[in-house]
């Protein structure tokens, strides 16, 4: 039993993170997407995902939770290298959590300034979530091609954030707002599957240049210990 215990734990992460990716991502998406709407139209998107947003955020907590739990070391390792997009990604969800109650009983005057917030947090969160992700594709790499792809996967994560937020909007509103959230559909829809592709092949080379790594280590620690 305790043999599996990594593989449960594993298992249990990765139904957290798409759980979030899929519960959170389709309301980032409306985020991403309000600067696009007309004022009546921004009042709609809002409503729409009200009493939803704030409970899909649970998954990331008890993502992370996990992995403390039952991995700490890679914990410590993984935050200590992500620290910036981390707190990036923390300062975009709380201007998003601040803009979304002040909006509503502020005055008329300053709701534009609340809905502008609510958009900045929710692209600042999507963007620093698709750059931890290129940058642990890449194993933390800091040299220039690695920064650049973890750039590329945070813009490509915010398109697939947006055409979540769409089929939302598709499936929650009607007229217009509806024909719009087609068109940002429709529009998001190349770029996310650019950043999927992108994904799919760089994963197999990083993983396979860290087992060679991992490899390399194994060895030297077995040649110190028959030394020893």
């Amino acid at each position: 039993m305790d043999a599996a215990l990594p593989l449960i734990f594993t298992g249990l992460m990765a139904l957290a993170m798409l759980l979030y990716v899929v519960l959170d991502g389709y309301d980032l998406g409306v985020g991403i997407l309000l600067r696009g709407a007309s004022d009546p139209q921004k009042d709609r998107m809002i409503s729409s995902i009200g009493p939803f947003w704030d409970a899909n955020e649970t998954w990331l907590v008890l993502g992370v939770g996990l992995l403390l739990v039952a991995f700490p070391l890679a914990h410590g390792v993984i935050l200590s290298s992500l620290y910036l997009p981390v707190a990036a990604m923390l300062i975009g969800l709380i201007l998003r959590g601040v803009a979304f109650d002040f909006r509503v009983k502020a005055r008329a005057a300053h709701k534009p300034l609340w809905n502008g917030a609510f958009w900045a947090g929710s692209l600042l969160a999507a963007f620093s979530q698709g750059f931890m992700l290129g940058s642990y594709i890449l194993g933390f790499r800091d040299d220039a091609v690695a920064v650049m792809f973890a750039i590329a996967i945070g813009l490509c994560l915010c398109a697939g954030y947006a055409l979540l937020g769409a089929g939302w909007l598709v499936l929650k509103a009607e007229g217009e707002l509806r024909e719009r959230a087609l068109r940002w559909a429709y529009a998001n829809l190349w770029l996310t599957a650019l950043g999927i592709a992108a994904v799919s092949v760089a994963t197999p080379g990083s993983a396979r240049a860290s087992s060679r790594s991992g490899s390399r280590c194994r060895s030297c620690c077995s040649c110190c210990r028959s030394r020893c």
